[in-house]
Order: structure tokens, then sequence, then C-alpha cells
């Protein structure tokens, strides 16, 4: 079993363990429809509600694709597949490092506190975080469900140095951080970025 494997098994039974210790009414509902998804939302029965008893554990993993779609649909919507591919491939390669949150929600929404000077643009720009082109959502949720399966589902072929990227940058930027690091590839808007210490 690979690294990102371990860590996220991990972290699910970590949280698994933490919410069956957890009073019901202490558990947080899930977002609204346009809202930011925190990575661990959870539904409590109502008639069981402050008995200090959890009667439905949440889907971690069904909220951690909704974050790499929601990642994937904002920051590569319009770009081709490999993009796509890529940019999800970032957020997994992040989760699975020591240097950044263990899970894809937490590396999606670190920092989105800081306006405009988060990870991902569109967790900090003032702006909802709602999908707004169904097309290119269910497709962003195609792209961010075949990666999470891994090689069983059939991906989209990139090269071996664009599957290890951490970092990535719009082709219209030139950002200081990217002279420390080792370019990877470019995929349509995007340019890619590696670094061992990481």
């Amino acid at each position: 079993m690979d690294f990102w494997w371990q860590k996220a098994a991990r972290t699910v039974l970590a949280a698994t363990l933490l919410l069956c210790l957890v009073p019901a009414s202490a558990i947080a509902r899930p977002a609204e429809s346009g809202d930011r998804t925190d990575a661990v939302a959870a539904t409590a029965d109502s008639a069981q509600a402050g008995k200090g008893r959890v009667t439905r554990l949440p889907d971690l993993a069904a909220a951690q694709t909704r974050c790499l779609s929601l990642a994937i649909y904002h920051e590569a919507r319009g770009e081709p597949a490999e993009g796509q591919n890529a940019v999800g491939r970032v957020i997994l390669n992040r989760a699975a490092s020591r240097y950044y949150p263990d899970t894809i929600c937490g590396v999606v929404y670190q920092n989105s506190t800081w306006l405009n000077r988060c990870q991902f643009s569109f967790t900090c720009d003032g702006k909802t975080d709602q999908a707004g082109n169904l097309r290119a959502w269910q497709a962003a949720v195609a792209m961010a469900e075949r990666l999470l399966c891994r090689d069983a589902c059939g991906g989209v072929a990139i090269s071996a140095d664009l599957i290890r990227s951490t970092h990535y940058h719009a082709t219209y930027v030139r950002p200081s951080w990217s002279k420390k690091l080792r370019r990877t590839g470019e995929i349509g808007g995007h340019v890619f970025y590696f670094t061992s210490s990481r």
C-alpha cells in the first residue's frame, strides 16, 4: 500500500474514532450548497441530539471528493483533461506530504481565511465556491473520482514529472517562489513545479 493511501486510511480511522466519542450536538452540520465544505461534516438524528450518541457517521470520502472536485472546477475547468488531472495531482501530492494538511479538504482550504493569500485562489476571493456550470462540474467530479481511485479507474495519461508536481501557477504570472522549484511541465494555462523537500 503506498504512503498516500496509508495516510488517508489513518486519517479516516482517527476521524471515525473521534466522532464516536463526540456528542451529536457538537458535530457540525453539512455546509449548505455554495458554502465551503468542511473536511469533517456530519449529520446527527435530531431525536438523538443531546444524548451523546452519533447515529450516522459522515461520509468522509464524499467530503474529500467534493473538495477535490471544487478545486479542479475552480482552478482548471477550462483546461484539457490532462491539465485538470495535473491540478488534482498537486492537491493529492500535498495531502501526502508532511508539509501540508493531511486531508484533501485541509490542503484545498489551507489559509482560506487570509483574503487573497490562500493556497487556491477560489477559497479566499470572497466569491461563492458553488459551481455555476453543470457540465464543467460533472467533468470535475468525474476527474476527482478517477484520481481518488488511482489506476483502477483508468486515469488520464500525463508525464511522470507532472505526476509528482506539488505547485503550479497560471502562465500569465511569474511568482517569486517558482525560481526555487524544479519545473515539471506546462499544460494549457498552468506551469507545474516540484520540490524534493516537500
